[in-house]
């Protein structure tokens, strides 16, 4: 319950005071009107004792009255008509309107997490409370608001004042015996009479005066007779003195409410179920009447839903909401004529030269003298008349007591009734009548009076006898108000009383009311006192409880006031009852919806819409924010009205879609409406554009491009790719080290100290705390995601992007900013001179979708271009519910052309979004990582420099699918757009080992792939190959070294497929600068990234063995020479109705080499090359080592061996240049790229033991790379056969290993966890690769291979071998030759089939001298002298000596070398031939 001005005792006693009748004469009431008050209106303010007065109780105990308050009711007031009453209450509660204005605000309250600004006080319900009390009628059950006293006023002016008075005493006198039930009703037959003779300070005689008022005392006694001096300040006075006195007679008086706002209060409305329910949504219906029947309070249409809270008009429909009979709906009382009667009764209007104000003419004396008038009244008359009435009522009472205990009681007993009853019943049901005289009456007649004059032990007791009497006779009536008034006896004694406050008491007087007695009214008093004394004891539950009980159909505003106050119960309760609180809110506003306060209702929704908003209520929230807006609407208060339905329009929203589309189409229309009276109050449009909810704007995903978007493929030609909005981000990081590179070649091998990586496309992920660059005439495109929160489309038109533009301008003068958010069309056209924006024309975004939207700016000047927001006319309409979401493509406008209706709405408004995009989140210092706190982001604030040189490549009969290997002719055009020349023209990749750039030059040769050569015989070449040639980056030659505007050069560009099958990227990054160029930045870049799908075509693998010819002592042989055996196989498969490779032929083998080059082993021609699908080929070949002549350490010798007529130049461009490119091992990306490399690790530096045995590493070094070239007829899917080249390389490392061409790729180890040990540092002794020191000398034996001997005569053969040794590296060796077949040195010998050797000693041995060492030079040839016996005849294999090597002088430290073929030998004997 909220706070109320009254402590709930002097509510109780206001509410409870008693009443005294006031009759005037007309003079004393023309008198009084001088003041614009009656003379009951005029003694109101003073109507409460100030200061403390005496009583005595029947017992004859003195007791205090504090603050005894006297109600004045006028008899010649008309008695208030049900309808005039309701039209009262109406009205009070109008007056006292809420503050709704913007700004206000209430007590803010903290509850959990909810922060509330509520009304702490309720004024409308304490007026409404007033005004309610003092309009139920007297009940003959009560007394409470029956008349004690009459005061009789006549004026001094008067002829016959003395005779006046009789003839108003006589008046009341016959009025209470002749007309008993009209009001006012009365006390006692012997009430307290009263005369005032009011004088007239100014107008009146004061001589006449006293006179008179001795003879009234004369005749009436002086105790109940005064008079009464008023308007000591003369009309005329007032009427020329301009001040203002206070006007305590305003809060007593009704007040009628303004109409200067018609839509306030709905004096219209009905109460109970005769008033339309609220809708809470609008129905789809025509298109003619939708939106207008959507937007009236209550519509009669049939279709509307009804409110969930709203009645069933089968419900009756009382026509005064406080009392059961009453007019009904069909009665001719309008409230014209209640307003007449109002005015009739209590308000009096000004007539000429009547003042205006109240109480003009009374100055502070006259207001004191009423106050000793109420003074003198109170104590002198009033308060010892209640005691002579209170003393005779109780002896009468006391009298009866004992009698009626024996005859009453035995009576009741066997007849079950009561003598003093009239025995007409009025309901039997309910209660009983009792006669005027009844002692129950009269009891209950000493308990009110008492009650009247604070004697609430007195009145407790005596209530506490009524209430059995009245229960056991069932006068329900009476036994309820015994009940009520018992209860608030106890209450009013305070914390002096004794006992605890009965409030089942009270429970059980208002259940009585309701369900036996039918008499709502009285239970809505009961009720409204009941809960003034259970807050004021802390019990607001269960005064909500009470509050909730008395919620009925009867009115809708007592309703409405009623769950306000049990919502106040719950919020004061402990802990709050936030929930609750906001329930009854809402249902608070709706009864006041239906009872016609707006005002008032539209209070309840915002109060209730504090806890539901944001907190997941969502279909709740929209209903509060729907009628909110409804009521804004209704009271004219439109930009409110807009703010509450844009709430409707959320992400959030969970209503379905013909319901969202109505909220869509009221906002719309609200909106236009106050877009319409802003005009309408300013005459001007606005400059700027409002706000809208819809769609809304991704801003964070808002992407920038600066520059023009990639041409699309035409023809056999294809563009470069560039940067557009599909590129992937991830692959940023290789676009960056390639920029690197390119300005590293550029600056000299260094990066500038202020190097920044430049950046084309900007988005949430990228770095944003710099200024995009654009330049002059070259567009800006903007990529805006917007979103449809909503399950119905919408529809925009006319979109463009809103920008503000600041010139550079090199005079002094400040520049000015322009904009193009305006209305005015003139201002619009400047601006697009300025920056040129593109207008889409219509963007129709279907429910729930996601629209990326491309836009695009040209500027024309330059300056600072910041891009804010969004401007785009709103609409919807029904025919968007089957159209497709459309937006602007990448170039223009999304409209769909097989759509001939329109989607422009009937009814939109033209707004704004702004743009506004969130930087990264600083987490670096302690206070940015304790808040929240951003950084920048710049990505719509562009800076516009002047123009630059564009650079546009293309790429001519591009493929797309190559074979593996296959080299292919692409001719690449470079051209100028630009309006300035440009220079310093590079390239860079990340993959430069599958293209070859060439010259112009090369363009003019003839158009085959490789260059052709008819001369067999000089089929060697020795070129200069700089393997540190082959880089990321290479320079492109152009013309004169500069470029200039709208001109071309084109370049042959060679493309070789990647030797491994499957889908490979290549990323090529341009590098340009303007020819002229000043200012930052001077280099631009142009991408372009290409993918090229490679098939699988043939594979190579080749293996070198050391020659091993066995041949008689007079033949020549070389140990160095090796055989190379090479294996071609076809990998492709042929499948019908697919491209595949139909036989591939090879044509070439050509050898590159320092040192070694390749003659076939066979003299005869071979021609048939030719590989069908999965086939093999077997090539073998002999490499012998260059002369001396041709060994140069700068040249390559390429050595051809072709199978056809013709010889391809293996040493021309292209072959050439992608077999370098093959040799070279580029670093990595993060080696080249980083300037500065960390160290690896702390510590002693590392030997390569590459270079610190180098001269023994030659040993198995052949440095030789075979270059395969080849045709393959490949038929395509439509059975078309095309002829393609190609080359493989196979470089081969080392002796008796297997190399193939396709490349293997090492997986990287996994790297076991770190341990953190302590250990000593020790040096670690670096040693040769065990396969090198096997294999530094090679060896073989030349002998004869067949030996005829004959064994009769001599029994031992001898042989004589010659062991040539050959020195393969380029250090001094020592070897040792031991031919013993010590079983502890030749234990693990292993021949070369990886047989064990046979440790036999039958058959042969070696003669003569078992071990030799000698010392070898590098490269050097020697021949040792051996012999072999033979024992027997046969075939055998005398490779079975052991040679070993050390390239130290530690002997101990040989190594065993890896044995050669084996080495034949046939023994036959003479004898057997």
């Amino acid at each position: 319950m909220a706070q109320h001005k009254q402590t709930a005792h002097d509510f109780i006693q206001c509410a409870f005071s008693p009443q005294v009748a006031v009759l005037t004469s007309n003079d004393a009431e023309q008198l009084c009107q001088k003041n614009n008050l009656s003379f009951t209106q005029l003694v109101q303010p003073f109507c409460r004792l100030t200061t403390e007065a005496q009583i005595k109780d029947p017992n004859n105990v003195l007791h205090t009255l504090q603050r005894l308050r006297i109600g004045m009711i006028d008899m010649n007031c008309q008695v208030s008509t049900p309808l005039v009453a309701k039209k009262m209450m109406n009205d009070t509660v109008t007056n006292e309107q809420p503050q709704i204005h913007e700004g206000s605000r209430g007590n803010v309250m903290t509850v959990g997490d909810y922060d509330l600004q509520l009304s702490s006080a309720t004024p409308w319900f304490e007026a409404y409370r007033d005004v309610f009390l003092q309009t139920i009628p007297p009940s003959e059950h009560e007394f409470l608001k029956h008349c004690l006293a009459c005061i009789f006023v006549v004026s001094s002016s008067h002829p016959e004042p003395l005779a006046m008075l009789h003839t108003l005493s006589n008046t009341q006198q016959q009025q209470q015996s002749q007309f008993p039930n009209k009001l006012p009703q009365w006390f006692s037959p012997n009430i307290l009479k009263y005369y005032v003779l009011v004088h007239d300070m100014v107008e009146a005689e004061a001589a006449k005066a006293e006179a008179v008022y001795q003879s009234m005392k004369s005749s009436f006694g002086h105790q109940s007779c005064h008079l009464l001096q008023i308007n000591s300040r003369s009309v005329t006075a007032v009427e020329t003195t301009d001040t203002s006195f206070p006007d305590p007679w305003g809060q007593f008086l009704h007040k009628t409410p303004d109409n200067m706002e018609g839509v306030d209060y709905d004096g219209s409305a009905s109460s109970g179920a005769e008033e339309g329910s609220f809708p809470n949504k609008v129905e789809e219906g025509t298109e003619k009447h939708a939106i207008n029947d959507g937007l009236n309070g209550i519509g009669n249409n049939s279709t509307v839903i009804d409110h969930p809270l709203a009645l069933s008009d089968s419900l009756p429909s009382p026509g005064f909401e406080d009392y059961p009979s009453l007019p009904s709906k069909g009665s001719h009382m309008s409230l014209s004529s209640v307003q007449s009667s109002m005015t009739k009764s209590g308000s009096f209007h000004s007539e000429k030269g009547r003042v205006m104000g109240h109480g003009m003419c009374l100055t502070a004396s006259d207001q004191d003298r009423i106050r000793i008038f109420i003074h003198e009244f109170s104590v002198r008359a009033l308060i010892p008349w209640a005691e002579r009435q209170m003393r005779t009522l109780n002896e009468l009472l006391m009298s009866r007591a004992g009698f009626r205990k024996s005859i009453v009681g035995t009576a009741k007993k066997w007849f079950g009734g009561n003598t003093n009853k009239t025995g007409q019943v009025a309901n039997t049901a309910t209660t009983v009548v009792y006669s005027k005289d009844a002692p129950e009456l009269q009891m209950r007649r000493l308990a009110d009076l008492a009650f009247l004059f604070q004697l609430y032990e007195f009145a407790y007791n005596t209530y506490h006898t009524a209430k059995r009497d009245f229960n056991n006779d069932h006068a329900w009536l009476h036994f309820a108000g015994a009940l009520e008034m018992a209860s608030l006896s106890t209450f009013m004694q305070g914390p002096q009383s004794q006992r605890v406050y009965p409030d089942h008491y009270m429970e059980s007087a208002i259940t009585t009311y309701l369900q036996s007695c039918k008499n709502e009214p009285y239970a809505v008093r009961a009720t409204l006192t009941s809960t003034e004394a259970l807050t004021s004891r802390g019990k607001y539950k269960e005064a909500a409880m009470q509050f909730i009980k008395m919620m009925s159909e009867e009115s809708d505003l007592r309703a409405a006031l009623l769950l306000e106050q049990a919502a106040h119960c719950f919020i004061n309760m402990r802990p709050p009852m936030v929930r609750k609180y906001a329930f009854h809110m809402i249902l608070s506003g709706h009864r006041f919806t239906k009872s016609g306060q707006r005002k008032h209702a539209l209070r309840s929704y915002n109060q209730a819409l504090q806890i539901y908003k944001g907190k997941g209520w969502d279909l709740a929230e929209d209903h509060i924010n729907f009628t909110v807006g409804r009521q804004y609407h209704n009271l004219k208060q439109l930009e409110n009205a807009t703010a509450a339905f844009k709430h409707l329009l959320t992400v959030a929203s969970r209503q379905p879609a013909p319901q969202q589309n109505a909220f869509l189409r009221e906002y719309l229309f609200v909106y236009r409406q106050l877009l319409m009276q802003e005009v309408e109050e300013t005459g001007l449009q606005s400059n700027t554009l409002p706000e809208l909810p819809l769609p809304a704007l991704d801003s964070n995903a808002t992407r920038v491009l600066t520059g023009a978007r990639p041409l699309q493929p035409h023809d056999d030609k294809t563009y470069a790719t560039g940067v557009w909005f599909d590129d992937v981000e991830g692959s940023s990081k290789n676009w960056e080290k390639l920029e690197e590179l390119l300005v590293m070649s550029a600056n000299g091998g260094s990066l500038p100290l202020a190097y920044r990586p430049s950046n084309a496309l900007y988005s949430n992920s990228t770095d944003n705390k710099f200024n995009p660059v654009g330049y002059v005439r070259e567009p800006i495109t903007i990529e805006i995601y917007l979103v449809n929160p909503l399950k119905v489309a919408v529809t925009l038109t006319d979109v463009k992007l809103l920008w503000s533009f600041l010139p550079t301008i090199a005079s002094h003068d400040k520049p000015q900013l322009i904009t193009n958010e305006t209305m005015l069309s003139a201002k619009n056209n400047l601006a697009d001179e300025i920056v040129q924006g593109q207008v889409v024309k219509e963007i129709i975004l279907q429910g729930s979708d996601r629209l990326p939207v491309k836009m695009t700016l040209v500027p024309h000047q330059m300056g600072e271009l910041r891009i804010y927001g969004l401007t785009y006319n709103l609409g919807s309409h029904a025919t968007t519910f089957m159209a497709p979401s459309q937006g602007p493509d990448s170039l223009g406008v999304g409209v769909a052309g097989s759509h001939k209706a329109s989607y422009v709405s009937t009814v939109y408004v033209r707004g704004k979004q702004k743009i506004e995009v969130q930087g990264p989140r600083l987490n670096g210092k302690k206070e940015e990582m304790a808040g929240k706190m951003y950084g920048p982001d710049r990505r719509l604030d562009l800076s516009v420099h002047q123009e630059m040189p564009i650079l546009q490549v293309s790429f001519t009969n591009f493929p797309k699918t190559l074979l593996c290997g296959e080299v292919h002719l692409v001719t690449v055009t470079f051209t100028n757009t630009g309006s300035i020349p440009l220079q310093k023209l590079k390239l860079a990749s990340t993959n430069p080992k599958y293209f070859v750039l060439g010259r112009s030059e090369d363009l003019k040769l003839p158009a085959n792939v490789y260059s052709i050569s008819s001369n067999l015989k000089d089929n060697s070449a020795f070129v200069t190959c700089d393997r540190n040639s082959v880089k990321h980056v290479c320079d492109i030659d152009i013309p004169n070294g500069v470029l200039h505007q709208a001109s071309s050069v084109s370049l042959p560009l060679w493309i070789r497929g990647n030797d491994i099958g499957g889908v490979h990227e290549v990323d090529l990054l341009f590098y340009y600068q303007a020819s002229q160029q000043t200012t930052k930045p001077r280099y631009r870049l142009l991408r372009h990234s290409v993918q090229v799908n490679t098939v699988e075509s043939l594979s190579v693998r080749a293996v070198a063995q050391r020659a091993c010819k066995h041949s008689s002592e007079t033949e020549h042989i070389s140990v160095t020479d090796f055989v190379i055996s090479c294996e071609l196989e076809n990998l492709s498969q042929i499948q019908l109705s697919r491209s595949h490779v139909r036989e591939v032929c090879v044509r070439q083998i050509s050898c590159s080499s320092q040192r070694w080059g390749v003659e076939p082993l066979s003299r005869t021609a071979h021609t048939d090359t030719k590989i069908g699908s999965r086939e093999l080929l077997q090539v073998c070949l002999k490499s012998m080592v260059l002369s001396e002549s041709a060994h140069r350490p700068d040249m390559y010798t390429f050595t051809d061996l072709p199978f056809q007529n013709t010889r391809l130049l293996s040493s021309a461009t292209p072959c050439r240049e992608f077999y370098l490119r093959s040799r070279v091992k580029l670093k990595s990306f993060d080696l080249e790229t980083t300037v500065n490399p960390p160290s690896a690790q702390l510590g002693p530096p590392k030997v390569d033991p590459e270079l610190a045995f180098e001269s023994l590493n030659c040993a198995i070094n052949l440095d030789m790379a075979l270059i395969i070239l080849w045709e393959a007829q490949v038929v395509d899917s439509a059975g078309e056969e095309r002829t393609c080249v190609g080359q493989h390389h196979v470089i081969v490392e080392k002796p008796e290993s297997f190399f193939t061409s396709y490349p293997f790729q090492i997986l990287p180890k996994e790297r076991p966890p770190i341990k953190f040990t302590r250990e000593e540092v020790t040096s670690e002794v670096i040693k040769p690769a065990f396969e090198v020191l096997t294999q530094l000398v090679s060896y073989t034996m030349k002998h004869k291979t067949r030996q005829t001997h004959s064994f009769q005569q001599t029994r031992v053969c001898l042989l004589g071998v010659t062991l040539m040794l050959q020195n393969n590296s380029e250090a001094d060796v020592t070897v040792l030759v031991d031919t013993s077949r010590a079983q502890q040195r030749l234990s693990d010998i292993q021949d070369a089939a990886g047989q064990a050797l046979e440790n036999s000693t039958t058959g042969f041995s070696w003669v003569g001298q078992t071990q030799r060492q000698v010392t070898m030079t590098p490269k050097q040839v020697l021949e040792l002298s051996l012999s072999v016996s033979f024992s027997r005849p046969g075939v055998y294999n005398i490779n079975n000596l052991a040679v070993f090597v050390s390239h130290t002088n530690d002997v101990s430290e040989m190594t065993l070398q890896k044995q050669t073929r084996p080495s034949v030998v046939s023994v036959l004997d003479k004898g057997h031939q």
